[in-house]
């Protein structure tokens, strides 16, 4: 049965005026993505957290949800499965291919 009381990954994602794409931080509450894009701002000086006009929340979704890391496509495959939740996409291929 599924635990529904575990704390579940997010994908909390601040859009600022004049950039087009949100700064997303994965986070497993508002708070901690706060204090990320607080010191994220900090430490590049680039951010001007006055800019910040929204704040959209997702719920990754197993096998859907991608994102690219290091120029590779990675999928969610949830914590249960990695120690960060994503795998390359070539990896999961392998193994749904493995299973079907």
């Amino acid at each position: 049965m599924k635990d529904w009381s575990k704390p579940k990954m997010k994908f909390y994602k601040y859009f600022f005026m004049g950039n087009p794409k949100p700064v997303i931080m994965e986070a497993y509450s508002k708070d901690e993505a706060d204090k990320m894009l607080q010191h994220l701002s900090q430490k590049t000086e680039v951010l001007n957290l006055k800019h910040l006009i929204d704040v959209r929340i997702e719920m990754p979704v197993k096998g859907v949800s991608q994102r690219k890391r290091h120029g590779k496509n990675h999928i969610w495959v949830g914590i249960d499965v990695t120690s960060d939740g994503w795998i390359e996409e070539n990896e999961f291929k392998k193994i749904n291919n493995a299973q079907n």
